[in-house]
């Protein structure tokens, strides 16, 4: 890898140095950070400001209007990324053309592209920052962001936290452009079946799991569990990583909150009834709770809008249970896939800008009506979400964002991805808490170990 990546730097180096991002003052050929609805550090009328502020304001750097093109990395193909992304930039900054680029987030692929004389300005950074760090392609913002007035308190703090946590020193090494959400679902009909109360805001899973018992049982016929997990969100609200990120070092028991988590899990799994082979879920509508994303009702329900809205008149969505001691707390977040700038690219100036505009209001808004769900911290574009999609219509959106984020670990870690909770072998062995987790940590240091030899 060293060889390639020492290549790699010679090759880049043949190129045309890096073109120095240089502030102008001409104001009919330049613009601000962004379009007029990009959020910076300067949005503020206010007459009260001091002559400081304007002169602040005088000394921000101002992006240049000259035609440039862009090469934007990501899987998405020509088509979809166009309609995501690449005609609201075209159309807020026609001096920069697109062209896309097929990549499958792999180290592989990217050198495959250098060796064709392809380099790609920005990416979809959605296979994790490792592989930017194998090729040397990583390019903190924080200076370019400060220098052109971008304001990153327009973005949700706990968005801005995670990608600030992939990196070892801290640095903005992207710009989160969606999130997810995770809620509580739940069936109506199945609750009225067994006489119990929908579920309400600020519980606790404790009492999510006392609803669950008294739902997990048959019904003319019918077996029936009161909860699923589509996602492990009791462990993601808890902020903590299955390893230490700079040795590798699992640390399933030496960290409480993994037993805190398995106890959880270990009174859901010895309801009654709750393991069944043969069980089915809440889209077939025999589970009466799922923990699961927000565009959990789009997966299922008909093959058109009209009968998915038929089939799920009766379910709704209430805002995600928390811990005793977090109590109105989400996750943390989860499903971003930030843009990063290639530090190999020569036109960093014109990649900012696309990276800016990817949070403006005006964008976001759209993403989130959409089903998307914005990185902004403004409540009322949180509060859109979801508005043009027919399935969403009179349910309880605003349960998704109700709660605040959690704060992501400091410093995510890359060995986590070897480790595995497998809840099967725990139900299904006579295991304790502290025995499974003993297990998982030796199986999945040695596959850590394994990972660390093959990267040397």
């Amino acid at each position: 890898m060293r060889k390639r990546t020492k290549h790699l730097t010679l090759i880049m180096l043949t190129v045309t140095i890096f073109a120095l991002l240089v502030a102008a003052c001409s104001s009919g050929t330049e613009q601000a950070p962004g379009s007029s609805d990009t959020p910076t550090a300067n949005t503020n009328d206010n007459s009260e400001q001091t002559g400081d502020t304007e002169e602040q304001k005088a000394d921000l750097k101002q992006f240049s209007n000259d035609p440039v093109t862009l090469k934007v990395a990501t899987p998405w193909g020509i088509d979809y990324f166009m309609s995501r992304i690449g005609n609201h930039i075209q159309e807020k900054l026609p001096h920069i053309t697109l062209e896309h680029i097929d990549w499958d987030g792999t180290v592989e692929k990217m050198q495959e592209l250098y060796a064709a004389d392809v380099v790609p300005d920005v990416l979809l950074a959605f296979t994790g920052q490792k592989p930017l760090e194998d090729l040397e392609m990583v390019y903190p913002l924080d200076e370019m962001l400060e220098a052109y007035g971008f304001d990153l308190g327009t973005l949700d703090p706990a968005a801005v936290a995670e990608i600030r946590a992939r990196d070892a020193q801290g640095r903005l090494v992207g710009m989160p452009q969606e999130m997810g959400y995770i809620g509580l679902h739940y069936n109506k009909e199945i609750f009225d079946k067994f006489g119990v109360e929908y579920p309400r805001d600020e519980m606790t899973w404790d009492e999510v799991l006392d609803l669950a018992k008294q739902m997990t049982a048959e019904r003319d016929g019918v077996k029936y569990r009161g909860l699923e997990f589509g996602v492990d969100a009791p462990l993601l609200q808890l902020s903590v990583t299955k390893t230490d990120p700079e040795s590798g070092d699992v640390l399933l028991t030496k960290e409480p909150k993994f037993t805190q988590y398995m106890e959880l899990m270990k009174k859901y799994y010895e309801i009654p009834g709750m393991i069944d082979p043969e069980a089915t879920g809440f889209a077939e509508k025999t589970v009466a709770m799922s923990v699961n994303w927000h565009g959990f009702l789009t997966w299922f329900g008909g093959g058109s809008d009209e009968e998915a809205v038929e089939y799920q008149k009766q379910m709704d969505i209430a805002p995600l249970p928390s811990w005793p001691d977090l109590p109105q707390t989400s996750t943390i977040p989860v499903g971003i896939h930030p843009w990063a700038i290639n530090s190999f690219s020569e036109h960093k100036e014109a990649a900012l800008q696309f990276v800016i505009e990817s949070v403006s209001p005006e964008y976001q808004t759209k993403l989130a009506r959409a089903g998307t769900p914005t990185v902004l911290s403004d409540m009322a574009i949180k509060q859109q979400f979801g508005a043009e999609l027919i399935r969403f219509e009179g349910k309880n959106i605003g349960a998704f964002t109700k709660y605040p984020l959690a704060e992501p670990p400091a410093r995510l870690s890359y060995w986590d991805r070897y480790v595995n909770l497998d809840m099967q072998q725990f139900t299904q062995s006579d295991m304790n808490i502290s025995e499974f987790l003993r297990k998982a940590e030796e199986e999945s240091q040695l596959k850590i170990k394994e990972a660390m030899a093959q990267q040397k």
